[in-house]
């Protein structure tokens, strides 16, 4: 399937398209048919790009640094950015469903980390800030 430029449609037809698509995922009743769906829906490299960003998210979550995250996934730190910032788009509402989810998966996707981060802390997350860091002494 080739791709589709955002602005060759107008926003009348993205706003029926992508509503048609959710309208139809609602519907889905079953694990299995959401499974079903998807992967007939999606290419294998589609399916895991959007597993990837998933898994960016919980390491966000759990308190990794993006440095880290870079190294275990293979990503770049544009794409654990945008992963950031979806995470805290909504006043969080997307944090708080992967939260949530983590919790009742339990295992070690429980770890959870506080939601205020020490200056140290934000240093660390955010590769550019090192050299502040380092000049700062901390």
């Amino acid at each position: 399937m080739s791709k589709v430029k955002y602005y060759s449609v107008s926003k009348k037809e993205r706003y029926q398209l992508v509503g048609e698509f959710f309208d139809i995922v609602y519907y889905l009743k079953t694990k299995k048919e959401i499974i079903d769906f998807f992967i007939g829906l999606l290419t294998t490299s589609e399916s895991l790009m959007v597993a990837r960003r998933i898994q960016i998210a919980k390491l966000i979550i759990q308190g990794e640094t993006y440095e880290k995250i870079r190294k275990k996934l293979g990503v770049g730190c544009q794409t654990i950015q945008k992963v950031d910032r979806w995470l805290h788009e909504r006043d969080g509402a997307y944090l708080n469903v992967l939260e949530n989810y983590m919790n009742r998966a339990g295992g070690k996707d429980k770890r959870m980390i506080a939601k205020t981060y020490k200056p140290k802390e934000l240093l660390d997350r955010y590769p550019q800030h090192k050299f502040l860091k380092k000049m700062l002494g901390l």
